[in-house]
Parts: structure tokens; sequence; C-alpha cells
């Protein structure tokens, strides 16, 4: 346990301000301000964050070619060092995170910081006392879990991204988040409380 507040990062992701999973993201913030938890944030939209990977990057990770890191890369890099629980917050997108944040973790969570050249033990990132995923979704979380794609999603972002850097990693689903389904369920005011709730719960 720490003896100290809990510091938190959040990744969010998502193209359009109009959406559930911004609502979710608000929420979510609002739940930490209430409580006075220090937070950082990078919405990787809003940043304009590159997430294409380019030669010299890819040369670094593959063939073990000792390229620097670019100052992006660290600039994250460091922002999740100083933080205790680690939130990503997007939409799943063809059953996966949207190409910026599949874009981010290739990009970021590099040999030397997620993971080394060869023993996975000489590595620079810290390890998280907590990951939140808050994923919002237009499927039934029904089907998601009869289809096997909640198993799936869990084993590439718990199981695989956050492999053996977070004690513990909890996955939470907003579904029915499509357009027509939003005008009528109504739920993005039950969402926003949901993740207001979602971050108090976690540092508690």
């Amino acid at each position: 346990m720490l003896n100290r507040t809990p510091k938190v990062h959040i990744v969010y992701c998502h193209p359009s301000e109009k959406s559930i999973t911004n609502t979710i993201k608000q929420g979510y913030i609002d739940g930490l301000e209430e409580i006075n938890i220090p937070y950082t944030i990078t919405d990787l939209y809003g940043s304009n964050f590159n997430s294409d990977i380019t030669e010299e990057e890819y040369l670094r990770e593959n063939n073990n070619i000792p390229f620097p890191l670019a100052e992006d890369v660290i600039i994250e890099q460091e922002k999740i060092n100083n933080a205790d629980i680690l939130t990503f917050i997007f939409p799943l997108f063809w059953m996966d995170a949207p190409s910026k944040l599949v874009g981010y973790f290739a990009r970021v969570f590099t040999k030397g910081f997620k993971y080394d050249y060869d023993d996975c033990k000489s590595v620079s990132m810290n390890t998280m006392i907590h990951t939140n995923f808050l994923i919002s979704a237009g499927s039934n979380y029904d089907d998601l879990e009869k289809d096997g794609k909640v198993n799936a999603l869990e084993t590439i972002f718990i199981k695989d991204r956050l492999a053996g850097k977070t004690k513990d990693a909890t996955m939470y689903f907003f579904e029915k988040t499509t357009y027509l389904k939003e005008k009528e369920l109504h739920n993005r005011k039950n969402y926003f409380n949901l993740a207001k709730n979602i971050a108090k719960e976690t540092i508690s």
C-alpha cells in the first residue's frame, strides 16, 4: 500500500468531443477531482499524437539498433512513471482500440521501458498498482462475452500490453453507445456517474 495519495495518468482516445466516450472521460475526471486525486492526461486526438511508428523506431524494436527515443515518447513514458494508477478510456473500433491508441502502445511501450531485449527484466517502466480500461461499445456486453470478445480483449490489453506491469487491472464496458441506441436509452448521464464512481472506488 502507498503511504501517500496515489497519482493517476489517463490516456484518452476518441476523435469526437460529442461522444459518450468523452462524457465517460469527464465523469472519471470529475470523480478524481471530487476526492482531490492528482492526475495527468494524454488526449491522443487532442494533442495530435503521432501514432505512426517510424523506420528508426521499427529497427530499434525489431533489429535491436539503439536509436534514441523521440521526445514525445520520452514525455509519455515519464507521465506513466510518475503515476501509480493508469487509466485508458477509449471506444471499441472493430474490436480493438482506435489506431491512435494502438500506435501509442507501439511507440511508447518500447524496449528498455516495457520490456527488455532478451530477459524482460531490465526495464524502466514502473509497475502500476492498478490499471483501468474504460471501454465504450456499441454492442451489448452479453453479446461481447458470449462471442469470446471480452476474453480476447482481456488477453490483448491486460495479459499482453500490460503484462508484468500492473498489480491489478479491471475492464469496464459501457455498452449500447451507438447514436440510435443513445437516443433510445439516454444513458449518457448514467455513464458519467458510473465513470465518476469508478474513479473514486479505484482510489479507495
